[in-house]
């Protein structure tokens, strides 16, 4: 029974055997994570199909592609009243290649034509790396190799702890230094190796005094270890409960308005409010605590 560019049929089974016959190839379902009776069939060479189930039955329709100058798109539903669009091409390859959903792959054709989405002419995207960035990747590499063990050498000297605690205040010092922390144009200088060894005393120093002193009065952090002051670059997010209150809480530091964040996370703005506002108590009470615990520690 046909109905519109659509068909019944007796079960799933049967369903797939008639698209496999109209897609001439092999069709797969696709691993996306719809909501409902709905799901979706591709086939290798890019034909979709969306299936529902009606009094027990499933009833398949195809999928009309869009035509974009960078290829094809498909558009369909991912729960009621709400359509999402998605390359073909992603589509097939998260089918056929990875066999799990993969929106955010970077894929490039093979022969060069856009509208040829099977996953044989599709291959991930690889990173270009500037010649000049190789080259500086190369001469930090070589001057992390030839100074390290004389950085944690002095780090172990000055604090007298183990050489494996001073390597890891050493590594530290050293990434947070290369990725952030220093002007470009003096990273391979001896006023760096320098910078290197005083930060990264500072920071061994300050990760053992904190945890002799947390010791020492029997306080215990509420939050997990990797929320340790031990550096200089701590996020502070980070210690509030639950990434949605992390998110509304960034987006309105950032200056984004209740309304606007509403709009981009999909909830009302009163949510909103309500989270920064509890979010804003509970950092008056973590510093509460952390001034009283100073004070204990003086």
């Amino acid at each position: 029974m046909v109905i519109g560019n659509g068909f019944f049929s007796e079960s799933r089974e049967a369903a797939l055997r008639e698209m496999t016959e109209r897609s001439q190839c092999e069709v797969r379902p696709l691993p996306y994570p719809t909501i409902g009776n709905i799901s979706y069939f591709v086939g290798y060479t890019g034909d979709l199909y969306g299936q529902q189930l009606i009094q027990g039955r499933p009833l398949t329709r195809q999928i009309k592609h869009l035509r974009w100058a960078s290829g094809w798109t498909a558009r369909f539903s991912d729960r009621p009243h709400h359509q999402v669009q998605h390359k073909l091409q992603v589509l097939t390859w998260s089918t056929f290649v990875a066999c799990r959903w993969m929106p955010d792959v970077r894929l490039e054709f093979i022969n060069g034509n856009p509208y040829d989405v099977r996953p044989s002419n599709l291959r991930e995207q690889q990173p270009v790396i500037p010649p000049e960035w190789a080259e500086t990747m190369e001469r930090r590499k070589e001057m992390y190799r030839s100074h390290f063990l004389d950085v944690a050498w002095s780090v172990n000297y000055v604090t007298g702890q183990s050489l494996d605690d001073c390597k890891d205040a050493a590594q530290d010092a050293f990434i947070y230094l290369c990725c952030e922390g220093y002007m470009d144009h003096q990273r391979e200088t001896d006023e760096f190796i320098g910078l290197w060894k005083r930060m990264a005393r500072f920071r061994a120093i300050d990760r053992l005094k904190h945890v002799s002193d947390r010791q020492e009065y029997g306080i215990i952090d509420e939050q997990p270890s990797h929320y340790m002051r031990g550096g200089y670059e701590f996020d502070w997010f980070r210690v509030q409960p639950g990434d949605k209150r992390q998110q509304y809480l960034r987006m309105w530091i950032e200056g984004n308005t209740p309304t606007e964040i509403a709009r981009e996370t999909g909830t009302s703005p009163s949510n909103v409010r309500s989270s920064i506002c509890r979010s804003m108590q509970f950092y008056k009470r973590y510093f509460q605590h952390e001034i009283e615990v100073w004070n204990k520690l003086k």
